[in-house]
């Protein structure tokens, strides 16, 4: 469904307010998936259960949630909620539908504006909310729905697979799990620097870093998750590859001497 009607900025947040109810609903919806996949880790893992394999659970029934939930409403919005532009002849002009130039519009479509800033429903809103740290995700950046098509339809639905391998807990799962982990943590950090490179080399401009939370809070603690996460899970990986490595190598040297 499309939404003609432009939101401007986040509802329930005038000027100068930091900590708006959108701010909370959305900080809580963040905090009840964490919540429902540590219930479904613990729910779904076959007992006994070791931390390790738990906290890996945990991690990608999250990542998968956050990508399929969060960043899926991002896609929709980008899509399919638009805001009709004035006409050249309009008092507006000039706009971006009058104005010719090389670069192709937006699905091609030169009098729409697309993105979350276009509709009022939840999702939108709370994007409209975290662009007040990173305006780009309350509009169309291509370069980000370039990246969130992947994290998506790829990156989501690997993040529930792994699940499952994890939750089978057999020896012969083990190459699979960890191979398939370190794809899906290479995949996430890469991901990351893509999305911030562009824009740091060219100074940052859709960035707010005025105040803690913006900063802390939406850019550095929850885009800092998906780069600290995989990085743990990569040296977990690289563990894994060295002992199997040693006991390969044993083998081997047993053999000889045989």
């Amino acid at each position: 469904m499309s939404i003609h009607h432009q939101v401007t900025g986040s509802t329930n947040s005038p000027a100068g307010t930091l900590i708006s109810l959108t701010t909370v609903l959305s900080l809580l919806f963040f905090l009840l998936l964490v919540f429902l996949a540590i219930q479904l880790s613990y729910r779904l893992l076959p007992k006994p259960v070791n931390r390790q394999t738990l906290l890996l659970h945990t991690w990608h029934l999250f990542d998968f949630l956050i990508h399929t939930v969060f960043e899926g409403s991002y896609l929709y919005h980008s899509f399919f909620s638009h805001a009709a532009l004035p006409p050249a002849s309009s008092s507006d002009y000039p706009h971006p539908a009058s104005i010719k130039t090389t670069a192709q519009a937006f699905l091609n479509q030169n009098d729409r504006s697309y993105g979350a800033a276009h509709s009022i429903q939840p999702t939108a809103l709370l994007w409209q909310e975290y662009a007040r740290a990173d305006a780009r995700w309350a509009r169309t950046d291509t370069n980000i729905i370039a990246i969130e098509v992947l994290t998506v339809f790829i990156a989501g639905p690997l993040a529930l697979y792994i699940c499952y391998l994890l939750q089978q807990q057999h020896k012969r799962n083990a190459a699979a799990q960890w191979f398939w982990m370190t794809v899906l943590a290479t995949g996430e950090i890469y991901g990351g620097f893509m999305t911030f490179a562009p824009e740091w080399m060219t100074g940052s401009p859709n960035l707010d870093t005025s105040n803690w939370m913006y900063l802390w809070l939406y850019l550095v603690v929850f885009n800092g998750l998906w780069v600290l996460v995989p990085g743990w899970v990569l040296w977990l990986a690289y563990g894994e590859v060295k002992n199997a490595f040693r006991k390969g190598h044993r083998l081997e040297g047993g053999k000889k001497k045989s």
